[in-house]
């Protein structure tokens, strides 16, 4: 295994393909917290889906050091888009209009992606694939 698609790979890149799960359970907790709600905004699951996939695939080719930079991009557009769909409720919640604290679901999600957020950053930041003596 060691020989064959691993072996140029570096600490990075299995770092990378732990925040792709992530990526895809993050969107599937929002998703199902908040099915039938109008606060959910679909653009932010099918980016960090979709992000998750095309890094997914990028991984196992010549741009395998490029997928952490697309998955933190279609994390941070789900976010965008979190914000979006959720603005709105955190400001009835901050004026006091229909609740007084924030739900669970809020401050989960909220966690979630931010957390995504950060660690997308750290791991742009290393190093993907081996460098080659040529």
């Amino acid at each position: 295994m060691k020989n064959g698609l691993f072996k140029d790979k570096s600490y990075g890149f299995y770092v990378t393909l732990a925040l792709i799960v992530v990526t895809v359970v993050a969107a599937i907790v929002y998703a199902v917290l908040y099915n039938g709600s109008r606060y959910l905004a679909m653009p932010a699951v099918g980016f960090m889906l979709g992000g998750a996939v095309v890094a997914l695939a990028m991984c196992f080719t010549k741009a395998a050091k490029w997928a952490c930079a697309v998955l933190a991009l279609a994390d941070f557009i789900g976010l965008l888009f979190y914000i979006y769909g959720i603005y709105f409720y955190v400001s009835i919640v901050m004026v006091g209009i229909q609740a007084s604290t924030f739900n669970w679901q809020f401050q989960f999600c909220t966690f979630m992606f931010a957390a995504l957020l950060v660690v997308n950053i750290v791991n742009v930041f290393l190093k993907q694939v081996k460098e080659t003596e040529e």
